[in-house]
């Protein structure tokens, strides 16, 4: 018990409960920050795109509804049956990784998801027919073609590297984001 009456003791173990709650502190302000600046993927009202809101997990979602469009219209017969099955796996991987809302999932899910939808179009130009009206698959089709073309122009990856660039490169937030494990927001393609 003498050991602890020691000044220079008392002095040590203040020096390390102030350290180690800065570094807590510090990892719960820079995780949040982190978090917050990666919400603006789902929440179309943190970035502004040419006039209007757009954000790549609402652009994805309409993608995932514009799928189920185009499932009912190619059918699961003859023809379509490779095309439909492609579309219908990465649909529902896309499905999912929004869901989770992770962002390297759906990083992953994305280009599989545009492959698929290639491969429909594909099939539809070597002259399979369509068992249902042309003009729907037309529509669904121009659909997907402006959500990517809306994913492409997407502010978010600048808003992403301006963060960790501003924020996380700042000092000391430098520092303390190596000392306490945070992770860099995610980028997406």
């Amino acid at each position: 018990m003498d050991f602890f009456k020691k000044r220079s003791v008392a002095v040590g173990v203040f020096v390390v409960t102030v350290i180690l709650f800065t570094l807590i502190g510090s990892h719960r302000s820079l995780d949040r920050a982190c978090r917050k600046a990666e919400d603006a993927f789902f929440d179309k009202s943190l970035l502004r795109s040419e006039g209007y809101h757009t954000c790549p997990g609402e652009q994805l979602a309409y993608c995932v509804d514009d799928a189920n469009r185009l499932l009912s219209v190619i059918g699961s017969d003859g023809e379509w049956a490779g095309a439909y099955e492609a579309l219908l796996t990465a649909r529902r991987d896309l499905a999912d990784a929004l869901e989770a809302r992770d962002i390297p999932a759906i990083g992953k899910a994305s280009p599989a998801f545009a492959q698929a939808v290639q491969e429909v179009e594909a099939t539809k130009e070597s002259g399979a027919a369509l068992p249902d009206s042309h003009d729907d698959y037309d529509a669904i089709i121009g659909d997907l073609r402006s959500a990517q073309a809306l994913l492409d122009d997407s502010a978010y990856a600048d808003h992403i590297l301006a963060f960790r660039e501003d924020v996380l490169g700042a000092f000391p937030a430098n520092i303390l984001r190596h000392l306490t494990g945070v992770h860099a927001p995610e980028t997406f393609p």
